[in-house]
């Protein structure tokens, strides 16, 4: 008993002297440490690249269209960026995105206004977010697979209901059509992505949700011991997810008036990519909504800075392999650097 009261005394003062040891966090060092410092970095090299060999890339076209895509893909990135954060994935995001704008054109089509088919659509997917979450944490079958099932069954759906040839909405719809617009040449579409990742930040980082959400994703079991309804807190993020990738669905149809069966197809390995380049951990309980945002935006210089140096688009697929794997490779050591 005295020999284990020694050693209780005694790791105090040895945790102590290792603190004393270790150099104080320079502010540099606070820096590097936040989710978003590498993606910032990323984001400035990639853009200083493309400007330089990359023909018209500062025309204010070209940043219209690279805005314009990432609009839907940042819309969907918040949603996947906050269930990462909350240890989950869902693959299924690019099926739902296609299948919500089949469904909106349908809707409209039929004559439901588009202003009521935008919450029609948001409450559709809510429910299919809340059936992978409950999926998932009741029967404790890994994400990967529920999603992906889903993934395959959403876009049979879409196949279905479009026999593989567009749809398109017979008359404009007033309310869709307001939507389409451009602001000091930016398109109508990348306000609601900025709309969206600006609350889901201030969700993240100010409120009791957004603690819950990391506290989750970094360990579940710690979470509940705390008091986390850690369950409830996992089915929501992937109500948000599935949500969010309706709502891009909708801004996709008020766009382009159509959708075909091909429409959102790759785009969740997209999304996690810019979720994963952002600085967002696979393992779950570290990443950021602005840093989801710079990862869109990269993608979307990538995209359109290959078509500018007439680089043929299938080595658009193998530089977007490589990306995931630098950026997996740079989050690993800035988390390490934070922690230590």
């Amino acid at each position: 008993m005295t020999t284990q009261n020694q050693a209780a005394g005694q790791a105090p003062v040895a945790g102590a002297a290792i603190a004393r040891k270790r150099p104080p966090k320079t502010r540099m060092d606070k820096l590097l440490g936040r989710p978003e410092s590498g993606v910032i970095i990323a984001a400035i090299m990639v853009w200083v690249f493309f400007a330089t060999f990359a023909p018209h890339f500062f025309s204010a076209r070209v940043t219209a269209n690279v805005l314009l895509a990432g609009a839907s893909l940042g819309i969907i990135a918040v949603g996947v960026a906050t269930l990462m954060i909350a240890g989950q994935f869902d693959l299924s995001v690019g099926s739902v995105y296609g299948l919500s704008a089949a469904l909106v054109v349908l809707m409209v089509n039929h004559g439901v206004p588009g202003w009521a088919a935008l919450p029609i659509i948001m409450v559709f997917g809510v429910v299919l977010g809340t059936i992978n979450g409950l999926l998932v944490t009741r029967l404790e079958i890994h994400s990967l697979i529920i999603t992906l099932g889903a993934l395959m069954f959403y876009r049979g759906v879409l196949l279905a209901i479009t026999e593989g040839f567009p749809i398109r909405l017979k008359i404009p719809d007033p309310f869709m059509s307001m939507l389409d617009f451009e602001a000091f040449g930016i398109p109508g579409p990348f306000f609601w992505f900025i709309g969206f990742a600006a609350i889901f930040a201030y969700v993240l980082t100010r409120t009791r949700f957004g603690n819950w959400l990391f506290a989750t994703g970094g360990s579940p079991e710690a979470a509940r011991s705390m008091g986390v309804p850690a369950n409830r807190v996992q089915i929501t993020a992937f109500a948000v997810a599935s949500m969010l990738a309706c709502v891009a669905g909708y801004v996709s149809v008020a766009r382009f008036s159509s959708v075909d069966a091909l429409r959102g197809t790759g785009m969740e390995l997209e999304v996690v990519l810019a979720v994963v380049v952002g600085g967002a951990s696979l393992n779950g309980g570290y990443g950021s909504i602005i840093g989801a945002a710079l990862g869109v935006l990269i993608i979307g210089m990538i995209q359109q800075g290959l078509i500018l140096m007439g680089i043929s688009v299938y080595w658009y697929q193998a530089g977007i392999g490589l990306l995931l794997i630098v950026a997996a490779i740079v989050n690993q050591y800035v988390r390490k650097r934070s922690i230590s």
